[in-house]
C-alpha cells in the first residue's frame, strides 16, 4: 500500500476509537468493548508506522532501524487484543485461566520476535528488512512467529463471533455479528499471507514491510467490516433517521399544489409556523412535524370548503376519470374552491362531498393526500371543472 492509503487506514481507525469513545462517554466500559478498540487503534497504527513516509521521516539511522519492529509489535499487542476478545465473547466457555494463557503466550511471541530482529541483525532498506550475515533463520523465524499468532488470535475471535451470530434473532445485532465475522475472515487470510514470502526470507534473507498488492484488500477489509459491524446500530439508526426525514420533506413538497389553493381560499387553515433562517421555516429542522401539520390544514380546508362542493361534480368526475377516486376527490375539491372564490354555496345544508376515509395514521393520510395533489395539479378532468361543466353531461349525472 502507499503511504497515503496507509494514513487513511489509521486516520479511519482513530475516527472509529475516538467516535466509541465519545458515544459511550460517562458509561461503564466492558472489557471486550475495551479490547475492541484496542485491536483497531493498533492495528491502524501498526500500519501507519510501517508507512514508507514514516520510515524516511525519522533522521537518525539507528532509530529508523527500529521502526518495522514496532510496527510488527504493535500488530501483535493487537492480535492479542482481538484474540481476548473472542474469549469474552466467549465468556461461558472460558475462564480466567485461557486469559492468562493467551496474553502469557503473546507475551512470548512478541519477546521472541524482538530477540530474532536484534539478533538477526535486521535493518530496512527501501521497501524491504535484510537480515545480517547470520540473520536469515531468525528473520524467518520472525515471520513464522508473526504468521502463526496472527492466525491463531483472528481464529479464536472469528469462531466465538460465529457462535454468537449462529444464536442471536434476526436484527441489527446479528447484521452487525455478522459483519465482524467477514472482517474476521479478512483478517484470517491477511495474517495467512504472510507465510507466502517465508521460503524467500529464508534463502535471501530479505522480506517486504510493505502490504503486498494482493494482500493490501484483506487489510483494509479487515477495518472496514470490523468498524462497520462495531458501528452498525449507530450509523443504522442515522441512515434510517435521515430516510424518513427526506421522505418526509419530499412529500411536504408533493403537498403543495393541493395545499396551495386551499390556503389560497381559506387561509386560516395554516397553523403558526415558525420562522427559520433566510424564511425558510421550520419544515427543512423538522420535516415529519412539518408533513403533520400540512396534512392536517389540507384536511381542516376541506372540512372548510365542503359546503362549497358542488353535489353534480362527483358523478360526473367518476365517469369522466374512469372510477378513479383521487381524481373524483381533485375535481370536487377545484370545483369547491372556483365556487368559494365566486361566493356559491351549492350545499346548502353544509353537507356536500364526503373525502374518502383511509387509515388513522399520518403514512395513509400523506399517501392518499399525495395522490391527490398529483392529479389536482394535472388532471384534465380537474382543468375541466375549473373551466366548468359540460351542460349536457352535468345535468345527466346530477345527484338527486
Amino acid at each position: 500500500m502507499s503511504s497515503t492509503v496507509d494514513y487513511l487506514v489509521c486516520a479511519l481507525a482513530l475516527l472509529a476509537t475516538a467516535a466509541r469513545l465519545v458515544l459511550t462517554r460517562g458509561l461503564c466500559r466492558r472489557p471486550g468493548e475495551r479490547r475492541l478498540l484496542v485491536f483497531i487503534l493498533g492495528i491502524g497504527t501498526a500500519v501507519a508506522v510501517l508507512a514508507p513516509a514514516t520510515r524516511a521521516a525519522v533522521p537518525w539511522e539507528s532509530v529508523a532501524r527500529c521502526v518495522p519492529l514496532l510496527g510488527y509489535e504493535l500488530k501483535l499487542g493487537a492480535e492479542c487484543a482481538i484474540a481476548l476478545l473472542g474469549y469474552a465473547v466467549r465468556q461461558a466457555a472460558s475462564g480466567p485461566a485461557a486469559v492468562r494463557r493467551q496474553a502469557v503466550g503473546s507475551a512470548f511471541v512478541m519477546a521472541v520476535s524482538a530477540v530474532a530482529y536484534v539478533v538477526g541483525g535486521v535493518r530496512p532498506e527501501g521497501p524491504e528488512l535484510v537480515a545480517g550475515p547470520v540473520g536469515r533463520l531468525p528473520l524467518t523465524l520472525f515471520n513464522a512467529l508473526f504468521t502463526v499468532h496472527g492466525c491463531w488470535c483472528v481464529a479464536v475471535f472469528g469462531l466465538a463471533v460465529l457462535r454468537s451470530a449462529g444464536v442471536v434473532a434476526p436484527g441489527l445485532p446479528r447484521t452487525g455479528l455478522r459483519l465482524i465475522v467477514a472482517g474476521t475472515a479478512c483478517g484470517f487470510a491477511w495474517s495467512a499471507l504472510s507465510a507466502v514470502p517465508l521460503w524467500e526470507t529464508l534463502t535471501t534473507g530479505r522480506q517486504e514491510i510493505e502490504e503486498d498488492a494482493f494482500s493490501a484488500p484483506f487489510a483494509l477489509g479487515t477495518l472496514l467490516f470490523g468498524i462497520g459491524g462495531m458501528t452498525l446500530a449507530v450509523w443504522a439508526a442515522f441512515l434510517t433517521r435521515s430516510a424518513r426525514r427526506v421522505r418526509a420533506w419530499r412529500d411536504y413538497r408533493r403537498l403543495e399544489p393541493l395545499w396551495s389553493a386551499l390556503h389560497s381560499a381559506v387561509p386560516e387553515i395554516s397553523l403558526t409556523a415558525e420562522v427559520g433562517v433566510l424564511g425558510l421555516g421550520g419544515p427543512l429542522r423538522n420535516p415529519e412535524f412539518a408533513l403533520y401539520r400540512r396534512v392536517i390544514e389540507i384536511r381542516d380546508g376541506q372540512l372548510t370548503l365542503r359546503a362549497h362542493a358542488d353535489p353534480r361534480v362527483p358523478g360526473w368526475a367518476e365517469v369522466a376519470s374512469g372510477g378513479d377516486a383521487a381524481v373524483v376527490e381533485a375535481a370536487v375539491l377545484a370545483a369547491a374552491l372556483e365556487s368559494s372564490a365566486a361566493g356559491h354555496r351549492p350545499s346548502a345544508d353544509g353537507t356536500g362531498y364526503a373525502p374518502r376515509e383511509v387509515a388513522a395514521d399520518l403514512a395513509a393520510e400523506t399517501a392518499w393526500l399525495v395522490t391527490v395533489s398529483r392529479v389536482f395539479a394535472r388532471s384534465a378532468v380537474v382543468a375541466q371543472v375549473r373551466t366548468g361543466l359540460p351542460e349536457g353531461e352535468a345535468t345527466s349525472h346530477q345527484l338527486s
